[in-house]
């Protein structure tokens, strides 16, 4: 994949205010527990007799990332129900791995988590932002590469309907973003034009280069501060976001 041109825009903070926000779920609203980190996967390890070692947890994310992209080459981009057994079985290969079954059983218990609405919490800093959003009457609605778990069942648990206007997911439209077909059947359900919407996520590609790429605007959601310096509109915490959007 080429990398994504996000510097095109040239748009800066506080952008206009928009007719709809559109949020991403997992890492933008949705914290997973600490089940989805080192000491996690080392006491699940645990309990299929694996020794995993979470101090290789840095090259084990990374050796992930890879593993995405490379299955993004192969697969193309399609909704992939194998995409989080990729991801948990390099993790767990990358922090030492073990005997082939263990490692069978390690991954299995991670995705059965992974699935469980309640190994989830929402950030701090969300139910104050779509408060202030929905008081200053800015629709809101959810755009989600469906990994492991129902947006519905999320929207649910956490009582989000009130704050949504629509949600997507990729698991119902086959696709995932950055595809297009992912930003316009959200655009048609909404009744608006993508310039009339702005992404709000944590990935560069997914949800920033995908908005643009649509015709929306978009702003990067760095909780973990990776991109200072970028050219691109960018927040650190969702407490930024209605002055981000002049509101």
């Amino acid at each position: 994949m080429s990398a994504p041109d996000l510097t095109a825009r040239g748009e800066s903070l506080p952008l206009a205010r928009p007719q709809v926000v559109v949020f991403d779920l997992d890492y933008t609203l949705l914290r997973p527990g600490d089940q989805f980190d080192a000491p996690g996967y080392v006491r699940t390890g645990a309990r299929f007799g694996l020794s995993l070692d979470a101090a290789r947890w840095p090259q084990a994310e990374r050796a992930a990332h890879a593993a995405v992209a490379a299955r993004r080459e192969e697969t193309g981009l399609v909704h992939d129900d194998q995409l989080l057994a990729v991801i948990a079985r390099t993790i767990v290969e990358e922090l030492g791995g073990g005997p082939r079954g263990a490692v069978a059983l390690a991954v299995r218990a991670i995705i059965a988590a992974w699935s469980e609405a309640g190994s989830f919490g929402l950030y701090d800093d969300v139910v104050p932002c779509l408060e202030a959003l929905r008081t200053a009457g800015v629709r809101m609605a959810l755009l989600s590469n469906a990994l492991g778990h129902g947006v519905e069942d999320i929207v649910a648990h956490f009582a989000l309907d009130g704050y949504l206007a629509a949600a997507v997911s990729s698991l119902e439209t086959g696709a995932v973003k950055p595809a297009p077909r992912m930003f316009s059947t959200l655009f048609g359900l909404l009744g608006i034009a993508p310039g009339d919407a702005v992404m709000v996520g944590d990935s560069l590609e997914d949800d920033v280069s995908g908005a643009l790429a649509s015709g929306a605007h978009a702003i990067l959601l760095d909780r973990s501060r990776r991109y200072r310096g970028l050219a691109v509109p960018r927040i650190e915490s969702l407490a930024e976001l209605p002055a981000a959007l002049g509101l």
